[in-house]
């Protein structure tokens, strides 16, 4: 079988025990550790790598592990040897196909769409919130998805496994840093309000939703995963590394079969829609730009809670302001050092193609 070819270190079967609720015995038989799990579960685990019968105690444990979570062998094995990936599940619902196969067509789209679906979440946490991106990616979009693992396609009906690993880290040409958690946070928050909009059956449910990630670009990629023409239905699971846990495990959503022509029109729309409204955003300056060559030089990208007035509640988003003069820059600056919380009230625009917040001629930096 080849999930007990993953070479798994003992330290690190243990750290994940210790993480799952499993008690480790006191006393202690001859170096290995006995570890008890409510239900009548218990693993030997061998003291130390190297061990004559590790190899094949590594097998019980596995199997103990399967049998006691009720997940594969491989998924436990792959969260003990990788505690840092977090992991993106598609699953779509070819008819007329085997488990685990879809046409040609179909596959070859699927895939597509995953590309795009990591290209958005990225360009929107580098570059702030758009109605649609055009023109050349940041190459740290390049890095990304470079740095993710495409995994083979199994039953359950066509699923794709995507996997990044959460500290993956990469600069743009302005210095901004993005990390494999960030990329997938942005993911699901979009796609979140992409899938609440979806369920309303409303096209005009997106008009107030780019400042949560969602893009033209999105729904598009998103569109891609249920048969073109066919509206098939189609899920996203995002599961969480052990290694940085959240508040849930995992988050499913589930897309209905009339996604796909409401994503499609969705996009069409959203690339005709221009930002505006007043606007308050209260969070911590993530990202600094000051643009010499541009007679609007000062921007400043801050991620928090973002209120508009055709929002009843806050939205915890990233949004660029523009500022006015080096004075606020150089206030702006000091707050990003010294990790202060800035709030700034304006009006959002979006001219130059990203949506950002001007503010008032005294913002609170």
């Amino acid at each position: 079988m080849a999930t007990m070819e993953i070479d798994l270190k003992i330290p690190d079967i243990l750290t994940y025990l210790a993480e799952a609720g499993w008690a480790r015995d006191q006393g202690d038989w001859r170096g290995p550790s006995a570890w008890r799990r409510p239900g009548d579960f218990e693993v030997l685990v061998p003291a130390h790598d190297g061990m004559g019968d590790g190899e094949r105690r590594i097998r019980d444990i596995l199997r103990c592990l399967s049998a006691a979570e009720d997940r594969p062998i491989e998924e436990i094995a792959l969260e003990i040897s990788r505690p840092n990936l977090d992991r993106l599940l598609i699953r779509t619902f070819p008819a007329s196909h085997d488990a685990g196969y879809t046409s040609l067509v179909s596959g070859v789209q699927a895939v597509a769409g995953v590309r795009s679906l990591l290209r958005a979440a990225t360009r929107a946490a580098l570059q702030g919130p758009h109605y649609a991106f055009s023109g050349r990616a940041p190459k740290a979009v390049g890095d990304v998805l470079r740095a993710a693992e495409l995994g083979p396609a199994r039953p359950g009906s066509y699923v794709i496994e995507v996997r990044l690993a959460t500290d993956v880290a990469t600069r743009s040409q302005r210095e901004d840093e993005v990390a494999g958690r960030t990329v997938i946070v942005h993911l699901l928050e979009a796609v979140s309000a992409t899938h609440t909009a979806v369920l309303a059956d409303s096209v005009e449910a997106f008009d107030e939703l780019v400042t949560t990630g969602v893009s033209a670009n999105l729904c598009d990629a998103l569109s891609s995963f249920s048969a073109r023409g066919r509206n098939e239905p189609f899920e996203l699971t995002f599961r969480w590394a052990r290694a940085q846990p959240r508040e849930k495990s995992s988050d499913v959503l589930t897309f209905p079969p009339s996604s796909e022509s409401l994503l499609l029109s969705a996009a069409t729309r959203l690339r005709r829609l221009n930002a505006s409204g007043s606007a308050t955003v209260t969070g911590l300056i993530s990202g600094l730009e000051d643009d010499s060559t541009n007679g609007d030089r000062w921007r400043i990208k801050i991620r928090g809670d973002l209120r508009t007035e055709r929002t009843e509640e806050a939205r915890w988003t990233t949004v660029w302001v523009r500022l006015a003069d080096q004075a606020t820059y150089d206030r702006a600056i000091a707050a990003h050092r010294e990790q202060r919380r800035v709030i700034v009230s304006g009006e959002l625009t979006s001219e130059t193609g990203r949506v950002e917040l001007v503010p008032g001629p005294q913002p609170e930096i």
